[in-house]
């Protein structure tokens, strides 16, 4: 591609460079992983071996650029699709989009940054961030009991994030850091002329000083944020939560906590176990990991979700353990 091709940002005006000398850059990039692993479900008569592809991150591919519109200003654009390393097929997310990780664009200078489109959710980010497997929708707990992919069927494991990890038709504002406070504001209007539908927003705001790091989100999300039609119709006043997390890094060892409150609609309320119109939920993880190497980390993480419905509860807990 020619280095003087312009980006376009669209907002509810069209922004376009001016400037025939501007610089533009474009890269492809991406995250390819695949292993084996051998499972054994409960009552199961043998045990079964698979090549899979992208257990401690999902395998993706991306296409991104930059155009510098002088005085600090640039325009920005991201395309990223999941791919499956072991076929080689392309993997949609749970709403069937191809580029089901991120597609947005976007202004970024000294007072931040401003997307439009599909983009991570602070609820989301925080609870990778915090945890030592980070984003691992197999390994870790918390992310395991937030989306339940790759988890195994159980009847007390259920998704307690009724939305994807990146928000569809979401407009995001991202602070500059300031005294080592960063903070992120998503809000993706209802984009419906009815009025049981309503629009979603999120916030989040992070503290980082040496060490230390701290983050607390809020998310108030209908079905406007799920791209898919059938999903949008089964929530149509999805979800409340609330999330602080922290970790600390003592050099030999660093550590995790995480605590989150969900609170559902009436319509986006579901069975767990013996249990109907599950209305809240508390999850919990703790972990550490510990460098044992120059290239090499030992991990552990305990998460428990803790399901409420009228006069009782249930418990799913999750312990992973694991080297990279």
């Amino acid at each position: 591609m020619s280095a003087n091709k312009k980006l376009v940002a669209v907002a509810a005006l069209t922004l376009v460079s001016g400037l025939a000398h501007a610089q533009s850059q474009m890269k492809i990039y991406g995250y390819l992983e695949t292993g084996v692993g051998s499972y054994k479900a409960a009552g199961a008569q043998s045990a079964v071996t698979k090549v899979e592809s992208g257990n401690m991150m999902t395998s993706f591919l991306g296409f991104a650029g930059s155009e510098d519109l002088g005085g600090g200003l640039k325009a920005e654009f991201a395309l990223e699709t999941f791919i499956g390393v072991d076929n080689g097929a392309t993997v949609p997310n749970q709403a069937g989009q191809f580029f089901g990780r991120a597609s947005w664009v976007g202004l970024s200078g000294s007072l931040g940054k401003l997307a439009l489109g599909q983009y991570d959710n602070p609820l989301f980010i925080a609870g990778l961030s915090y945890n030592p497997f980070g984003s691992s929708m197999v390994f870790s707990p918390t992310m395991r009991q937030y989306y339940n992919l790759g988890s195994t069927s159980s009847s007390r494991a259920v998704n307690l994030v009724k939305a994807d990890t990146a928000w569809v038709n979401a407009i995001t504002y991202e602070t500059p850091t300031m005294g080592g406070f960063s903070g992120t504001l998503q809000y993706a209007p209802k984009e419906s002329a009815s009025g049981k539908d309503s629009s979603s927003y999120s916030v989040g705001l992070a503290y980082n000083a040496g060490p230390l790091s701290l983050m607390g989100t809020y998310t108030d999300a209908g079905a406007n944020v799920n791209a898919s039609t059938a999903t949008a119709a089964a929530y149509p006043t999805a979800f409340k939560a609330g999330s602080l997390n922290g970790s600390y890094d003592f050099g030999f060892l660093k550590a995790f906590a995480q605590y989150t409150s969900f609170k559902y609609g009436s319509n986006s309320q579901q069975t767990v176990a013996n249990l109907t119109s599950v209305s809240k939920a508390n999850s919990y993880q703790l972990g550490v990991s510990a460098p044992v190497t120059a290239s090499g980390t030992i991990m552990a993480s305990y998460g428990q979700a803790k399901y409420k419905a009228l006069g009782d509860d249930a418990t799913n807990k999750i312990f992973s353990v694991g080297y990279d």
